[in-house]
């Protein structure tokens, strides 16, 4: 397997349950009773040091508030694991990222950002609106591994005035089902399925490994891009509306023969495998990249 490169994440902090533990100075915790069990809903957590993916993204948020009035709040929180994990993850507005392969010691560190928009005259009543939006999550056992379940909601009138941003580090993650709207999603280092449903935002499932389960990538007014190790394949249906469909697949029994394909539109096997790659998207291009090399160009840059 190639080798991997990282972006360096290692924020503090706050937990809600007794089976949580702390990562560097400790915050005022509450146990709820049920190990593996948090609910979200705290006051601000611990600050804690970025990465530069993370540290733009918080500069374009902090600009973005000043101009239109929103309101910010900070929750850190870690959860134990024991090795590879899947994850379930819902919520009603924001981005997320997800970050496997990192050197977290059997742990989930969860940043979860909640911001409320209700513009400059309303500040007020954006702050005090923080404490209905809720994140609470759930690691469940009783399949072949153990899945983390986690929601996102806000009991507000005005929903649309909230948010949730998401950001998640951990070990090992195996398959991974994302939905949120108005968003971006970004998923690193998965090493089977990926479903991905969101709205106005990029999607980046990006994996040193070969991916041989199916995935399903649906988005509109963001670029797709997933890019994965030699090895993956299976059965590629891609339709991308007033956008084009970009490809460089350099290893494996790639066949593009059926007569529908254009520029943006791709149907195409890849090896013998029968999983489904089902991409969706709508004024904006999908990026194909299946190559040995997969995670060489970091994050921040989508060439195929």
């Amino acid at each position: 397997m190639p080798a991997r490169r990282h972006l360096d994440l290692a924020a503090p902090v706050r937990f809600l349950a007794s089976a949580l533990s702390a990562v560097g100075a400790p915050c005022l915790s509450a146990a709820i009773g049920t190990i593996g069990v948090i609910a979200l809903i705290s006051t601000t957590g611990c600050a804690g040091h970025s990465s530069v993916e993370r540290g733009i993204d918080r500069s374009a948020s902090s600009i973005s508030a000043s101009f239109d009035g929103s309101v910010t709040e900070e929750r850190n929180y870690v959860l134990p694991v024991d090795g590879i994990i899947d994850i379930d993850l819902e919520t009603f507005a924001g981005d997320v990222v997800i970050r496997s392969g990192r050197e977290t010691k059997n742990e989930v560190r969860m940043q979860v950002t909640v911001t409320a928009s209700h513009g400059a005259d309303r500040t007020d009543e954006a702050r005090a609106s923080l404490a209905q939006v809720a994140v609470k999550a759930e690691i469940r056992r009783g399949g072949d591994v153990p899945t983390l379940v986690l929601r996102g909601t806000t009991e507000h009138d005005e929903a649309w005035l909230h948010q949730t941003d998401i950001d998640i580090e951990l070990p090992e993650l195996r398959r991974v089902h994302v939905k949120t709207r108005s968003g971006k999603v970004h998923i690193y280092e998965n090493r089977g399925a990926c479903s991905v449903e969101t709205s106005d935002g990029d999607i980046r499932m990006i994996t040193p490994w070969a991916i041989t389960e199916d995935v399903t990538l649906v988005t509109r007014g963001g670029e797709i891009v997933f890019r994965s190790f030699t090895g993956t394949c299976g059965t590629f249906d891609i339709d991308c509306v007033n956008g084009k469909v970009l490809t460089r697949v350099e290893a494996g029994d790639w066949r593009v023969v059926d007569p529908r394909n254009d520029h943006d539109t791709l149907h195409a096997t890849l090896g013998t495998c029968t999983n489904k790659i089902l991409i969706r998207n709508v004024d904006a291009p999908v990026t194909i990249s299946v190559v040995p090399e997969p995670m060489e160009y970091g994050s921040l840059f989508s060439a195929p």
